[in-house]
């Protein structure tokens, strides 16, 4: 079967293009991103696989479309995929279905699910929990039914779903129990794509994968933590929304629930304000008072911009926190794996977060660390009780596995 697969995020949308073998590896046919649509200018990374003269040339010499959102974006994209003159026939000829990755999918949606007018509803009625993501993956699904119509399938594969299990000590709050029955809330996790791609590949250098206590950090613009045993999930570090954990990119991570309700008290703010004081206008960039950007961020501290180290430190400082929280509830380390942006380029970032765990046996070999900037990489100590990697983050390849497992499953049954 041959699959689009789509990945939006707040302000960027990447897609692949693969065929999916009944057996073996996957074969990449294109991919690419488009990053910054807020104004119009963003940037188009098109490229075939492997890449063709004549892809490569138009690729070198076009000039970016003026883009504004997402669902242009994908419009763009299935535009060139579509072109023949680039490829020397129509991509999209022989797509079996789009799979698109959609952050929140609540208590509905556990696995991967084929995607018709009910369950987009509920989708659509799940946007207020994920302000950022939700509404722009909508917005793609739209307009690649629109481009391709109703007979392609679209599958949505959910962040959320690695968590559907947690144990129900994880997913409780301390709050009445009507919020749980009349609201959902509830720790529902996200990332959970990026943390299934860590685990199962740190979990494959392993000993003993099966029961294998391992702790993943997807540090990005937006940032999280998971503690897993053997492939499940058993705590992670965002909850109701992806607002909570970590300090991140623009999002405020924990803040106490009484300091929020003293602002809007004193200030009069509505929700809707509030919800983007902490999702756009927090975080490294509020701390920093000028970006939100980690590469940026080192910059200034090296140039001895006390805000800066101070974002920095509070980042570093809170996923700290959570590793340490996480070896106590696992009873244990057996491996501790970065992804993402920050966690995969870097060193710096890394040592700050687990050079402290020396008390718990836990030691990263120095050059290696520094060596591993957008590469895998072993960067544990020889003498380091636990396994310590880099493992840059494919999590196309986990939607299309499971959107492929899905469609398996309806043409056999």
């Amino acid at each position: 079967m041959r699959l689009l697969v789509f990945n939006a995020g707040s302000s960027s949308l990447k897609f692949d293009l693969r065929e999916m073998p009944a057996s073996g590896p996957a074969r990449p046919l294109a991919a690419g991103s488009f990053v910054d649509a807020a104004d119009g200018s963003g940037r188009f990374v098109l490229r075939t696989v492997p890449v063709t003269a004549a892809a490569a040339a138009v690729a070198a010499t076009a000039s970016p479309p003026a883009v504004a959102t997402l669902a242009e974006a994908a419009g763009c994209v299935l535009k060139w995929l579509g072109d023949p003159l680039v490829h020397g026939a129509d991509l999209l000829a022989g797509v079996t279905a789009t799979v698109h990755r959609i952050v929140h999918g609540g208590e509905r949606f556990r696995a991967a699910t084929v995607l018709d007018g009910p369950e987009l509803d509920a989708l659509a009625a799940l946007s207020s929990l994920a302000p950022l993501h939700n509404p722009p993956a909508l917005a793609v699904i739209a307009a690649v039914r629109a481009r391709l119509g109703a007979e392609i399938p679209l599958i949505g594969v959910f962040d959320t779903a690695y968590y559907a299990d947690l144990p129900e000590a994880a997913i409780r709050y301390a709050v009445p129990p009507r919020w749980r029955s009349d609201f959902g809330i509830r720790r529902y996790g996200f990332h959970g794509m990026a943390h299934r791609y860590l685990c199962r590949s740190v979990g494959e250098r392993l000993a003993a994968p099966a029961s294998a206590r391992i702790i993943s950090l997807q540090l990005g613009r937006g940032c999280s933590v998971t503690a897993s045993v053997g492939g499940r999930a058993i705590a992670t570090s965002m909850g109701f929304t992806p607002l909570e954990g970590l300090v991140m990119g623009t999002r405020s991570g924990d803040v106490d629930p009484g300091a929020i309700l003293y602002v809007m008290e004193r200030s009069g703010m509505s929700p809707a304000e509030m919800r983007r004081e902490l999702n756009e206008h927090s975080g490294l960039l509020a701390l920093s008072g000028r970006t939100a950007d980690m590469r940026e961020l080192l910059a200034l501290e090296h140039r001895g911009d006390p805000a800066a180290s101070l974002a920095i430190e509070v980042f570093c400082r809170r996923a700290r926190h959570f590793v340490a929280a996480y070896i106590a509830e696992l009873g244990g380390v057996d491996a501790i794996v970065f992804g993402g942006g920050i966690g995969e380029n870097c060193p710096g970032i890394r040592r700050r977060i687990v050079g402290s765990l020396q008390w718990a046996g836990i030691e990263l070999l120095p050059e290696a660390n520094a060596a591993s900037v957008g590469v895998e990489a072993d960067i544990a100590a020889a003498a380091s009780r636990a396994a310590i990697w880099v493992i840059p983050v494919d999590e196309a390849s986990v939607i299309a596995g499971d959107a492929a497992a899905l469609l398996r499953n309806r043409t056999a049954t």
